[in-house]
């Protein structure tokens, strides 16, 4: 079955989804009670009727998703290898859950109460579109540019809480017509939010160098003699002693645990005065990472991988029912995903990868001065 197509698993696993809020501006108490007050029109009635019949199953056959949100607009397509990609960032590769948390979301809405089908009373319920809308567009098409769902959500009613999903106010892009619904729609905040951010697998434990060569500034290895002990630091300045263990572990920790915020294609980036910082591995896994200042949040930075041939044919085979390492496999893989492009990385990541040489070091313990020899008897 396509990743796209939303199975029963996934229709029971989608009542714990949760609704990612945007921001949008506060509503005047006066326009509140003005749509609330249109409901005297219209009498109530027990809806439960679901808001896109079928797309459960169709929304198997989709070929691209708009959103268009007060804090985001993005397109994601399904390229010929059924992945899919963000064409505003040059069709790097989607975050596939959040594309089928999205699908879910809207095929499990369900209409409860038919509200207002004033125009002028969309804004008021957060349900407006264009250069100054609050509403949040999603239009599914399929690869023929048919339409399988489109949907502009608006202001939450009800948050969902424990087992109850929460209540919102809805319409179907091109209609008038408003809904209370309940469910929740799982829309990204932000470009960045619609990213796959998987990039290589690093346990910190394999690190055996740590070589950071910051630009303007001093540079130092960090090297341990065994898989998860202790990093020594090479340059402790006169007068200083290295920090603990623990600290000394941040930048292998960093490259572990490595998440960026956005991309963009690496040629658009000029490297020039970059700070490199290259971790080793014991079997000879060399991931190398450039960064190049990317403004006040951050920095870009490309990431390489290569092969210590000495360390990689020195390496000990691995215990009997481990996994098998081979760096050159390894790095083939991590070049082929990563290679290309540029990751904006967020300054605490930065501080953790690069952390300067001061930050390592403290003051040596002052001597304490000798006994005086006890006095003689008198």
């Amino acid at each position: 079955m396509s990743d796209a197509a939303l199975s029963r698993a996934d229709l029971k696993r989608g009542r714990t989804l949760a609704w990612l809020a945007l921001a949008a501006a506060l509503l005047a108490a006066a326009a509140i009670g003005a749509v609330l007050s249109d409901r005297a029109a219209v009498a109530p009635s027990a809806m439960n009727e679901t808001m896109y019949p079928g797309f459960a199953e169709s929304s198997a056959d989709a070929a691209s998703i708009r959103i268009e949100s007060p804090t985001v607009i993005v397109t994601l397509n399904k390229d010929p290898g059924g992945r899919w990609v963000v064409a505003e960032r040059s069709g790097y590769p989607a975050n596939a859950e959040g594309v089928r948390a999205l699908m879910l979301s809207m095929a499990q809405l369900r209409l409860i109460d038919r509200r207002t089908a004033d125009p002028a009373r969309h804004a008021a319920l957060e349900l407006t579109t264009g250069a100054a809308g609050t509403g949040h567009a999603v239009t599914v098409t399929a690869a023929d540019g048919s339409v399988l769902a489109a949907l502009v959500a608006g202001k939450v009613q009800a948050r969902a809480a424990g087992s109850s999903p929460g209540t919102l106010f809805v319409r179907r892009g091109g209609e008038d017509q408003t809904w209370l619904a309940r469910g929740v729609v799982a829309i990204p905040a932000s470009i960045g939010a619609t990213l796959d951010k998987t990039l290589f697998a690093l346990d910190e434990a394999r690190v055996k160098t740590v070589r950071v060569e910051p630009r303007g500034l001093q540079s130092y290895t960090l090297t341990r003699p065994a898989p998860g002990g202790d990093f020594a630091l090479d340059a402790v300045p006169d007068g200083k002693v290295a920090q603990p263990p623990q600290i000394l572990q941040t930048p292998a920790s960093a490259v572990a645990g490595l998440v960026f915020e956005d991309v963009i294609k690496a040629d658009a980036v000029e490297v020039a005065e970059a700070t490199t910082v290259a971790f080793t591995t014991f079997d000879g896994l060399v991931v190398t990472l450039t960064l190049v200042p990317g403004g006040p949040g951050g920095a870009y930075g490309l990431i390489g991988a290569a092969v210590d041939e000495a360390l990689a044919a020195a390496a000990p085979p691995p215990a009997e029912g481990a996994a098998t390492s081979d760096a050159g496999a390894e790095a083939a893989a991590i070049n082929s995903r990563v290679g290309g492009w540029a990751y904006k990385l967020p300054t605490y990541v930065l501080t953790n990868l690069v952390p300067p040489l001061e930050t390592l070091v403290a003051d040596k313990p002052a001597e304490a001065a000798p006994e005086a020899p006890p006095a003689p008897p008198q």
